[in-house]
């Protein structure tokens, strides 16, 4: 069977946004300079100290929130939004949605496991409150494959629906931002984990927009 439709960028340059260009520069010398530090191991401090700052200084009960909001950071949780997202698109013949989405996902995937966390190899936090959580912890999967798969459904409503969008990528903010204290809070990442992935999600989202609308 012929596939009708793929992904041909084609005049990118067209779609080059001044200010869009200008963040993604700043998030992407902000992640390199953030891994030099962390490579060299100048803010350990740092993380121990902003680690034991959340843990000593947010109430009993916020054990329950912060194993809530790690859960929805799952993998498990993640696929499971992927393919039912990918469903929705076929079905309303997206195609060029669902195959930015499904290359992203993978991307991030990969890059993730495969070569940032390798290429860094920095230990998890020893004392953890979260069983089976193994390999390395710069930068965090969680924060980066969250923010791309939040932000990728929220810019594909938000073309539909503009109205939406300062509420949407709001919500996807205090997700985020929920998600990364309760993975420090739980042990099981460093607060840089979560800086490092913020770039690296907002770095291939920014990719992801410009293959879309270069695909259109």
């Amino acid at each position: 069977m012929k596939i009708k439709y793929i992904i041909k960028p084609k005049n990118i340059t067209n779609h080059f946004n001044l200010l869009q260009v200008t963040i993604f520069s700043f998030v992407f010398i902000f992640f390199i300079i953030l891994s030099y530090y962390v490579a060299k191991g100048d803010l350990n401090y740092l993380d121990i100290y902003l680690q034991e700052l959340i843990q000593n200084n947010f109430p009993s009960w916020f054990e329950s929130v912060a194993r809530f909001f790690y859960f929805v950071g799952e993998a498990e949780v993640a696929v499971f939004i992927v393919l039912f997202s990918l469903i929705f698109l076929v079905w309303k013949r997206l195609w060029i949605e669902a195959q930015v989405m499904a290359l992203s996902c993978l991307s991030v995937l990969l890059l993730i496991d495969k070569v940032l966390k390798p290429l860094f190899a920095i230990p998890r936090p020893v004392d953890r409150m979260v069983d089976n959580v193994y390999g390395y912890s710069y930068p965090s999967g969680h924060g980066s494959g969250n923010l791309l798969l939040y932000l990728l459904i929220t810019y594909f409503i938000t073309e539909y629906f503009p109205r939406w969008r300062f509420t949407l990528f709001t919500l996807v903010s205090i997700l985020m931002i929920l998600m990364g204290i309760s993975s420090v809070y739980l042990g099981v990442h460093w607060v840089t984990d979560f800086f490092a992935s913020y770039c690296v999600g907002y770095i291939l989202f920014s990719i992801s927009v410009l293959l879309h609308k270069s695909s259109e």
